[in-house]
């Protein structure tokens, strides 16, 4: 109890149905979600805590959700290929394929040792606190190595919260395109309808590194003297694999 959020969002489609050989469909969302908490049980993604940093102050934690997402763009289409009518090796192909676009999802810079802020609440994570003079916008770096700048945050006197706001950051974006390449051939020997299907589908045709959330842990909140850990901002795993080719044969009946 006591969490509560808002979504609102403007979404544009458009389709061009099946003529003329091709269809294509594409669609955009501007959209912004926030919230205080995250649900406790079966999170979506695992960007902040799912505990407030002050069990006693949420509306702190009043931020851009964890799943929210500010732009995605999707378009599909099928083409089929012109050919040459009655000709078993020119006619019969279609080209498909699946484009994705979004941003990246936003993420909280956390201390790594529990309950800093001597506030009794060990569930929680605290955070550090924001380098007077850092400009916000200009944390983020985009290198997989280092994807945010940890000098920008410093950790806070023990006994206090920090004053990093959650979800203040975001990640990396994704964007994927999967297409497949058809050929339809008849088989007189399974009736009117009888086809023999070749398929050649590439998954993630672009090969694109789709990043995950980079380690967001800043300091382990050990002794009051330390830096940063090393591991901070560092990306060690991908969301999606890369190219995938795959052959198919089907037989239509």
């Amino acid at each position: 109890n006591g969490g509560h959020s808002e979504y609102n969002s403007l979404q544009l489609s458009a389709q061009k149905r099946f003529s003329r050989r091709y269809q294509l469909q594409a669609s955009y969302t501007l959209a912004k979600s926030m919230d205080n908490l995250q649900a406790q049980l079966n999170a979506d993604v695992n960007n902040a805590s799912v505990y407030p940093q002050d069990p006693y102050d949420r509306d702190i934690d009043w931020a851009r959700s964890d799943f929210d997402v500010r732009h995605v763009f999707q378009a599909n289409f099928v083409w089929d290929v012109p050919g040459r009518e009655g000709s078993a090796l020119l006619d019969g192909w279609q080209f498909n394929g699946i484009v994705t676009l979004r941003g990246g999802v936003p993420f909280t810079a956390a201390l790594g040792g529990t309950n800093w802020s001597r506030s009794g609440n060990t569930s929680g994570e605290d955070r550090p606190n924001l380098k007077p003079g850092v400009n916000p916008d200009a944390i983020v770096l985009g290198d997989p190595d280092h994807y945010f700048d940890t000098s920008a945050f410093v950790l806070p006197p023990q006994g206090t919260f920090g004053d990093a706001g959650r979800n203040t950051l975001t990640g990396p974006s994704y964007a994927m395109t999967n297409v497949s390449f058809v050929k339809n051939t008849r088989i007189g020997a399974l009736g009117g309808g009888g086809q023999l299907q070749l398929r050649l589908e590439l998954f993630n045709l672009l090969n694109r590194a789709n990043f995950a959330t980079p380690d967001r842990v800043v300091f382990a909140a050990a002794s009051p003297t330390e830096t940063a850990l090393p591991t901070a901002g560092r990306i060690t795993r991908t969301v999606t694999s890369s190219r995938q080719v795959q052959l198919a044969a089907k037989i239509l009946f």
